[in-house]
């Protein structure tokens, strides 16, 4: 039963891997779910769900070469199950991982492609359990699933590389010259197969490979390094070995390849996470090398490659051919030869040459061609207006390029990418037109497949709701002053149907209801299981009754020739009254739906606008924050820290505190988020961090201040540059100001935060990781940070006297930071024995209402001068 509840739980959700990790989760009463991808060294995490902050995570890294055992049980048996977390298999593999988790049993089922392991599902538990057929039924759906979005995904792909490799063909038959080829390849290589950067280097009599042409994000990289095929230093690269083995070179992860040492720093300041470099050959010799780089890493997969690889023999037969096909004779031959399509037309459009391409495209023979006019192909799907412009275009003498919609002898759609030019005489004046083409039915067939997967349900055959909200969102865009009506259907006892007939039956209901909206004049989609959606222009007040009135007629269905009357509630919303956006409007319709369920089905009801309180008291608070400020109603509290050893006030941490005129008293956690929504956080950060050197000047205070910044301010560029300029203007040391983050503000953008936390240590500020040990915390990251204090969360604290598991993590993150020289503070010291605890455990600093609440600046100043 589980299992069929998850299938049908998966059948509604959004359908992307996150959804499906969060649903595993739920369904197996899991902690953690996680998809791991197996790579040439690593593991990989690319996502991972934690069920208990409800929030997703990846990035986690495992040495392939230390989990070879269990990738191949995950191989040999097809799962993995561990009731309790022992044997030597696990602790080779993820000690380091699960030594800061709380796992005490796992299942891991494999993702295979072609018998081949390249990845993995992860369940956690935070119990020792046994794991029945059910739960694994359960894995091995989702990794059913997780392989499905993957093709979806491999589709996607080979329709931009035909598409790609289709541009490059058409370069190569049309390019005069060898720079005219490989500065096309770069530029396509970049635009149409989405590569950060593409460069095309030649080799020289000294063995360098001299860059002639490239495109695409350069920033100077091609001046800042040098590859020589002879120097032990420079050879080393994929570029270099390319041409040394005459064969494609692959780096997919610059971060950790060791080949690219020596131009590893230049690749990662500009975004290069891999790159492939392939031997360009001239008559069987290597003359240089053709440079893809991607801004992910793991990129050149063995498609890609592939690809690449099809892009570069294509290359060198164009540099081997390129000086013959500038003759008339080799031009025409290639012509035949080619797979495009190229036909010629005389000045009134009378067709006087087609290659073979055309024959087998249209399916028309040359002799039936020959004399005709091109509309022998006109499919009626193009307007008079496209041909206007395509003959007004022409005649000027200037290209045209279309995808044409054409139609073949047996009278079948083909779509033709294809490019119309004019050719002139000695004294310029036209005399013919050529056009060449690619047929790119395929592709548009793909295409549109693929679409209808995206955005379409499919057992209804309506749009998604994702495709309606989107599509909702356009239509407010574009008419903003138009009155729209949003009505969200809920299916009455969809779950009894079910029971008493069965499922089958119950999926004939939704059809039948789906096909009747189809017939209303409003857009439509399936919202959830049992829910429907639709929305439409209004002209008035009597339109929404009618459309109401419309909606229950499509509730008499018939199916398989008996009449049904189907039970559903209604809930109304409306633009712009009920809301400005298209999720705000859907969500105010599932308001309104709860109050209609609550009676008879058959009933609606209409958004209560009194919802809108909520909204109303949070523009309020807005607007009075604004004033504050102005009004200096924002008051700085210091909470002590005190030093183990000999309990002595050793600094404080700043906290606000806004007494409103208006409202009192308002706690801090009701009050900053406005400040970050609004982004009035940035102001009075400022007017914290200037007020606090005020009180260090004034009061001569020697101890830290720990000042917290907010998000927005870790994602100023000149963050650091904007705060030392102040504290050089006090006069004060920066070492008396303590500059605390979280690891949330790190995970959000860990490069850019890394980086403005380095420019704060050099200007001399103290820094402190907050919150430490509420998110999985890296050990990588936090070796690499400029850190002196971390701060343990007070969730651990509270429960470090009543838990011998809290106890254990608390060791753990004060051995660990001692290894790496760095103090801990223990945050929401409340009780006597927390603190004798702490002293034994080593730790270094302690801060809590044990010692002292959150004090006025004069009344801290009191405790210093004592302590």
């Amino acid at each position: 039963m589980k299992l069929l509840s998850f299938f049908r739980a998966l059948y509604a959700s959004e359908g992307n891997i996150n959804d499906l990790l969060k649903l595993c989760a739920q369904f197996l009463n899991a902690e953690r779910v996680s998809l791991w991808t197996v790579k040439e060294e690593i593991l990989f995490c690319e996502h991972m769900y934690i069920k208990s902050t409800d929030e997703f995570m990846g990035g986690l890294l495992l040495r392939r070469e230390k989990c070879l055992e269990l990738l191949h049980t995950l191989e040999k048996e097809g799962v993995f199950l561990a009731q309790r977390l022992q044997g030597q298999m696990l602790k080779d593999c993820m000690e380091e991982y699960l030594s800061f988790v709380d796992t005490k049993a796992l299942a891991i089922v494999p993702l295979l492609q072609e018998a081949k392991l390249d990845g993995f599902i992860m369940c956690e538990s935070q119990h020792e359990r046994s794991w029945d057929a059910q739960d694994i039924g359960i894995l091995l759906c989702a990794s059913t699933h997780i392989r499905n979005l993957y093709e979806k995904q491999s589709i996607s792909f080979m329709v931009n590389m035909y598409r790609t490799l289709s541009l490059v063909n058409q370069t190569l038959i049309k390019a005069k010259s060898r720079e005219e080829i490989f500065g096309e390849i770069c530029r396509i290589a970049v635009e149409a197969a989405g590569f950060r950067m593409a460069w095309i280097g030649l080799l020289d009599d000294a063995g360098n490979i001299k860059p002639v042409s490239w495109y695409g994000h350069v920033e100077n990289y091609l001046e800042s390094i040098s590859i020589n095929i002879y120097s032990e230093k420079l050879n080393k690269g994929p570029s270099a070995r390319a041409v040394l083995e005459k064969k494609v070179q692959v780096n997919n992860d610059t971060e950790t390849e060791p080949s690219v040492l020596e131009w590893r720093t230049q690749m990662l300041k500009r975004g290069y996470l891999s790159s492939c470099a392939y031997p360009i050959r001239l008559k069987d010799e290597v003359i240089g090398t053709l440079n893809l780089y991607s801004d992910r890493k793991g990129a050149f997969t063995h498609e890609v490659v592939k690809f690449v690889e099809e892009i570069g023999e294509d290359l060198s037969f164009a540099l081997e051919h390129i000086d013959l096909l500038k003759s008339m004779e080799m031009m025409y031959m290639a012509t035949e030869q080619s797979f495009e399509w190229v036909m010629i037309t005389d000045k009134s459009g009378n067709i006087m040459y087609v290659n073979p391409a055309v024959e087998r495209i249209s399916g028309y023979t040359k002799e039936e061609l020959l004399g005709k006019n091109p509309r022998i192909f006109k499919s009626g799907l193009h307007s008079r207006e496209f041909y206007k412009n395509l003959w007004d275009t022409i005649l000027s003498g200037e290209s045209f390029r279309a995808v044409f919609i054409n139609r073949r002898k047996d009278k079948s759609l083909f779509y033709l990418d294809a490019i119309i030019s004019p050719l002139r005489d000695e004294t310029g004046n036209i005399t013919a037109f050529v056009s060449t083409g690619s047929d790119i039915t395929q592709v548009r067939q793909l295409e549109e497949n693929l679409y209808r997967l995206v955005n379409y349900d499919a057992l209804t055959d309506l749009p998604t709701r994702v495709y309606f909200l989107r599509e909702l969102e356009e239509t407010i865009k574009e008419k903003p002053h138009s009155n729209i009506t949003v009505l969200l259907m809920d299916i009455h006892n969809l779950g009894g149907i079910n029971a008493v007939y069965g499922y089958e039956f119950g999926d004939k209901v939704l059809r039948a209801f789906a096909q009747n909206l189809k017939i209303l004049p409003a857009f439509c989609a399936r919202y959830g299981d049992d829910e429907f959606v639709l929305f439409k222009e209004m002209k008035s007040a009597e339109d929404i009754y009618e459309l109401l009135k419309s909606v229950f007629n499509a509730c008499n269905l018939s199916i398989e020739g008996k009449s049904y009357k189907l039970g559903i509630h209604i809930g109304v919303s409306l633009y712009p009254i009920d809301g400005q956006r298209a999720q705000e409007l859907v969500r105010n319709a599932e308001i309104a739906l709860k109050k209609a369920e609550v009676s008879v089905p058959g009933s609606y009801e209409f958004y209560n606008p009194e919802e809108g309180e909520k909204v109303f008291q949070w523009v309020k608070m807005e607007q009075e924050l604004r004033l504050a400020l102005e009004r200096g109603e924002f008051l700085i509290y210091f909470q002590p820290v005190y030093r183990l050893s000999d309990l002595k006030v050793a600094g404080a941490e700043e906290l606000l505190r806004w007494n409103s005129r208006s409202m009192g008293f308002v706690q801090a956690k009701d009050f900053v988020p406005v400040l970050e929504k609004t982004g009035l956080i940035l102001d009075v950060s400022d007017y914290v961090f200037k007020k606090c050197i005020q009180f260090i000047k004034e009061y001569n205070i020697k101890v830290p201040i720990s000042i917290n910044l907010s998000p927005a301010q870790l994602r100023q560029k000149d963050l650091a540059e904007k705060l030392c300029h102040v504290v050089k203007a006090s006069g004060i040391s920066p070492e008396l100001l303590n500059v605390e983050i979280t690891e949330e503000m790190l995970i959000e953008d860990l490069e850019g935060a890394s980086r403005r936390i380095s420019e704060l240590k050099t200007c001399g500020f103290l820094i402190t990781l907050d919150d430490f040990g509420v998110r999985y915390s890296s050990l990588s990251y936090l070796a690499k940070l400029p850190v002196d204090y971390i701060k343990i969360d007070m969730s651990f604290i509270k429960l470090i006297d009543q838990d011998e598991k809290t106890l254990k993590v608390v060791l753990a993150i004060i051995n660990m930071a001692k290894s790496l020289k760095i103090k801990t503070v223990a945050e929401g010291v409340e009780r006597k024995s927390q603190l004798e605890i702490l002293k034994e455990l080593g730790c270094d600093y302690v801060q809590g209402f044990y010692f002292s609440k959150p004090l006025p600046v004069e009344e801290f100043i009191s405790i210093l001068s004592i302590s």
